[in-house]
C-alpha cells in the first residue's frame, strides 16, 4: 500500500489523500492522522481522497469506528469528504461503506468519477 497526503494549496484549499494498493487499518489510522496535522497546520477542512489505484480497504468494522472517530475529533462544521471511485470492484464496494458512515455521522462526503470533479465540489 501507498498513500500519501499534501496540501494543494496554493492553487486548491484542499489536502489531497491518494490510495493504491491494498489499504490496511492500520495505514489508514497513520494517514488519519497525517491529515488531522495538516488541517491544524494550514486551517484546511476539505479532503480529496483519490481512490483510484487502491485495490482493497479496511473492512466495514474498522469503517464505522473511523467515521466515529472523525465525528469526536471535532471537525469544522463546514467539513467536505470527496472521493474518487477506486477501478478496482471489491474496493468500490468498501468505498461505498465508507461515504455511507461519513454520511451517517454528519459529515458531508461524496463520492466522484473523477478527481476534477471532486475539486469542483470541494472548492465550492
Amino acid at each position: 500500500m501507498t498513500s500519501t497526503a499534501r496540501s494543494l494549496a496554493p492553487q486548491y484549499s484542499i489536502i489531497e489523500v491518494t490510495h493504491s494498493g491494498d489499504v490496511t487499518s492500520a495505514d489508514f489510522r497513520n494517514l488519519g492522522r497525517e491529515v488531522k496535522a495538516l488541517m491544524d497546520s494550514t486551517g484546511i477542512d476539505r479532503v480529496l481522497a483519490d481512490w483510484t489505484e487502491a485495490t482493497s480497504a479496511p473492512d466495514n468494522i474498522a469503517l464505522v469506528g473511523y467515521g466515529e472517530t472523525l465525528t469526536q475529533a471535532g471537525l469544522p462544521a463546514d467539513f467536505r469528504h470527496a472521493h474518487v471511485w477506486p477501478k478496482d470492484a471489491q474496493a468500490r464496494m468498501s468505498l461505498d461503506m465508507w461515504k455511507t458512515v461519513e454520511k451517517n455521522q454528519g459529515h458531508a462526503a461524496r463520492v466522484f468519477g473523477d478527481r476534477e470533479s471532486a475539486i469542483e465540489w470541494l472548492s465550492a
